[in-house]
């Protein structure tokens, strides 16, 4: 079914003119859709219009819209007016771009010429001329010089138009009407849309060059000076506020979940939804050191963990607390913008005499699993939680835990499959590293692990050194590295991991509280995410214990950015690259991912563009 549209000046016959331009062979047009200005001058012509296709093709669907208040063109303004009105015009007369026909020879110059740009942006079947030996002025006349051949049709071919203009529809951008007249809009929101994607493409040749280096494609679309100034370290911390870490679309990939809710608040919302309250343990008496969270002194692993005795095993066992915690924890990711998140749980500390750590595993998964559904039922803020299994490490004796909790991750794997809901994605080695606690002496217990394709994360290299890390990555084939800040001891390790990819998963809070890291100008004892950063270590930035640590994740990216200066907002997308490219989604699901970071990191960083 092709639609003819064409613009009417003064000459009413041009139109009947451009009705045929299809050849005999061919299907003619089934609607003809006609724009012009509403000045007197066009009264008999639309008069004339309508007459002749009612005499002769009185099946033809015409329609006629006079744009109100368009008598004359006097200016620019009245050109962008009317060029808004006509692009929704466009938009409306005819939906599809293949049955789409525009002929140029009616109305002023500057209508064909704005006929001739809607062709060229929204794509059209066939865009034509036509020229007559004559004037022609009755159906008479029509009729003999088309059998002379006098009426010429000169084609300008098919048009594509720009894809990214493809989705745009008349229910977004609809005519004003006012009986037979359109109004011009009182904005030119089509008009700014069509200049937004015409200048990012313009920005993405522009740095096609560099399209590979950025973390990901569509910053190409920001202007150069945008772009310079994401890649400036910010002078103060005060340019990369929190609220812009906020808005930053994050991924956590080291959050345990017995480290969340461990005072305050919080722990008291917990407790009060236990099932069995009067079989909750007392409340201990925490000692936080001074200056928490960000003390003056560093506390030890061997300070830092007992900050949250107050939850994990020791409440987590209840299953209302349980729930109630999953609940609080999802919660607080969407709060601060976390988009997709690996969960560690130790299910099999939570079970009881009866209580499984199937049946706990299966209530921290359904839980989640209800709060992700509940988002996307209310539009609200969503984030897709997967879980890992923690082996703890143990110093000698009875490792039979540690079999438990493997075999509860491959069975949990192979049960829960389904890509888009709550399911278990890994298991880590963690617990108190030393030197006859490394990877190597675990390698057997890991080996149903590798050999059912589960991804391996390892706590390495936070109190070990750089044999730990290595024994890790060789012995236990972690495809990612908790912590990992002794990296720097072993060149050839780091400039491994770095090749392999082998993501790095670092936790400002808990490292600057546990390991004394300097804040500048102080150099003693320098924080090495920006060197790793730069020696192309896959380093991701996480918040490890919510509650003990008393950070989220945007605050950890704040605290980075002050231990580490340097860093600028460019950095801090890459960040989020790299935790993306360090999730252990499968390949669906991640683009899926990329498409939504990818939209919000736009934005973003779009800010004051």
């Amino acid at each position: 079914m092709h639609t003819l549209l064409c613009s009417l000046g003064t000459s009413s016959f041009v139109v009947m003119e451009a009705f045929h331009f299809l050849p005999c062979g061919e299907t003619g047009f089934a609607s003809v859709h006609v724009i012009t200005s509403s000045s007197p001058a066009t009264d008999t012509p639309v008069r004339e219009v309508c007459e002749w296709f009612a005499a002769h093709q009185p099946t033809v669907q015409l329609t006629i819209r006079r744009v109100a208040g368009f008598s004359d063109l006097r200016d620019e303004t009245d050109q962008f007016l009317f060029e808004e009105a006509l692009f929704r015009w466009f938009l409306e007369s005819a939906p599809d771009p293949s049955t789409r026909f525009v002929c140029l020879a009616g109305g002023f110059k500057t209508m064909s010429s704005t006929m001739q740009r809607a062709a060229s942006l929204f794509g059209v079947a066939d865009l034509f001329h036509v020229l007559a030996s004559s004037e022609v002025k009755s159906s008479d006349a029509l009729r003999m010089a088309l059998e002379k051949g006098e009426v010429r049709f000169i084609r300008m071919g098919s048009e594509a138009g720009w894809p990214q203009l493809a989705s745009l529809t008349k229910k977004d951008y609809p005519l004003i009407r006012e009986g037979d007249h359109i109004s011009f809009p009182k904005n030119n929101l089509l008009r700014g849309r069509v200049a937004e994607v015409l200048q990012a493409q313009r920005n993405v040749s522009g740095h096609f060059q560099e399209i590979s280096s950025l973390p990901f494609p569509s910053l190409a679309t920001l202007s150069p000076a945008h772009l310079a100034s994401l890649r400036q370290p910010a002078i103060s911390c005060d340019e990369m506020s929190l609220p812009w870490f906020r808005a930053l679309p994050k991924i956590e990939l080291h959050c345990h979940l017995g480290g969340f809710a461990t005072s305050g608040e919080d722990l008291q919302i917990v407790r009060a939804a236990s099932a069995s309250p009067e079989d909750l343990p007392p409340l201990k008496e925490i000692i936080v050191p001074e200056g928490w969270p960000c003390p003056n002194v560093p506390c030890g692993l061997e300070n830092y963990m007992p900050l949250g005795d107050n939850n994990g095993s020791c409440l987590l066992k209840d299953h209302g607390c349980l729930r109630k915690q999953c609940e609080l924890l999802y919660q607080h990711l969407c709060e601060d913008g976390v988009v997709y998140a690996e969960i560690r749980c130790s299910p099999n500390n939570y079970s009881t005499s009866d209580t499984s750590a199937w049946e706990v595993l299966e209530t921290i998964r359904s839980t989640f699993q209800n709060c992700m559904a509940e988002s996307l039922q209310n539009s609200t803020a969503h984030c897709h939680i997967n879980l890992i299994i923690i082996a703890t490490r143990k110093d000698g004796g009875d490792r039979s835990d540690i079999s438990r909790h493997l075999a509860l991750a491959i069975t949990a794997a192979d049960q829960w499959r389904d890509p888009i809901t709550c399911r278990i994605v890994g298991v880590d080695l963690a617990g108190f590293e030393q030197p006859n606690t490394r990877a190597a002496l675990f390698a057997t217990d890991f080996e149903p692990v590798h050999r059912v394709g589960l991804a391996v994360t390892v706590h390495a290299g936070e109190n070990d050194d750089a044999e730990g890390i290595w024994q890790a990555v060789f012995k236990l084939n972690a495809r990612r590295l908790g912590h990992a800040l002794h990296l720097q001891q072993s060149p050839d390790l780091l400039r491994a991991v770095a090749e392999r990819h082998i993501a790095v998963e670092m936790c400002p809070a808990a490292n600057f509280q546990i390991k004394g890291f300097s804040l500048p100008p102080a150099q003693d004892k320098k924080y090495p995410l920006a060197d790793y950063l730069k020696k192309g270590v896959l380093a991701t930035v996480n918040s490890d214990n919510l509650g003990i640590s008393g950070m989220n994740l945007s605050e950890n990216l704040c605290l980075a950015k002050k231990l580490c200066p340097s860093l600028s907002k460019m950095d801090f997308i890459q960040l989020q690259k790299n935790a993306f490219d360090a999730t252990f989604l499968p390949a669906a699901q991640k683009m899926a991912l990329a498409t939504k970071m990818e939209e919000m990191i736009l934005k973003t960083s779009s800010h004051n563009e």
